[in-house]
């Protein structure tokens, strides 16, 4: 039997409030996603280098032989996920976390919190602001998010559990990686694809530096215009 469709969103959203949790206070390896970033200033890096910094030390980590498997058993989320692909989402987010704490940004805001989502779906992440009647363009930075009223936050935020877990099955909750999410082609055989964790971690660099500039390219492809309007 199905699941009702408001028991899924429940079950999804759960889901995203564990992830960013858990990303944003750390796990296994990682320390608290403000530790790591105070840290890596305290090494007497400028901001952008002590994100490259942040960027090497993620990807050097997941690309440890079992680090995935590890990972994906140590950290349980409410919903059934394999293994490798809940340390990709759980590596992902604590990177952008990171980042936006390099930057000095409240990791607890609820702004905050949506914008480290939509810097894990990438371009994806674009369409759904688009579809929640944010005109976007290239210059998609903190700046925009911060501009969105509090009831269209809620309503991105539920919207991401729809585009991050696709529901694929019935009452187990199963769940499948939506399609445009850039860690698609990104988990391996239990490690990480390289180039996909530097893109991840780029685009939250540029979207969450106080500079109006628009994110790096994701997945091959370059968010291109501007910031036009937001629809209320």
């Amino acid at each position: 039997m199905v699941d009702e469709p408001g028991a899924i969103t429940r079950v999804q959203q759960n889901a995203v409030d564990h992830l960013l949790r858990v990303g944003i206070n750390g796990f296994g390896p990682f320390k608290g996603a403000q530790q790591m970033a105070v840290e890596a200033l305290e090494k007497g890096l400028p901001p952008e280098e002590a994100i490259k910094h942040l960027i090497r030390t993620h990807v050097a980590a997941a690309g440890v032989q079992g680090f995935a498997t590890n990972v994906g058993g140590l950290i349980t989320l409410p919903i059934s996920l394999p293994a490798n692909l809940t340390a990709a989402y759980l590596v992902q987010t604590h990177l952008i976390a990171s980042i936006a704490a390099v930057y000095g940004h409240d990791l607890e805001s609820d702004e905050v919190q949506t914008a480290i989502l939509v810097c894990l779906l990438g371009n994806a992440g674009t369409e759904l602001l688009k579809k929640a009647g944010i005109k976007v363009g290239a210059k998609l930075t903190m700046n925009l998010i911060e501009r969105i009223p509090a009831q269209l936050i809620r309503e991105i935020n539920k919207r991401v559990g729809f585009t991050l877990l696709a529901k694929y099955g019935t009452s187990k909750a199963t769940v499948t990686l939506a399609k445009g999410v850039p860690l698609v082609g990104g988990v391996i055989g239990g490690t990480f694809d390289a180039v996909t964790t530097r893109a991840v971690g780029a685009f939250a660099a540029r979207f969450f530096t106080e500079r109006d500039e628009p994110p790096a390219v994701v997945d091959g492809t370059v968010i291109d215009g501007e910031v036009l309007e937001i629809r209320e």
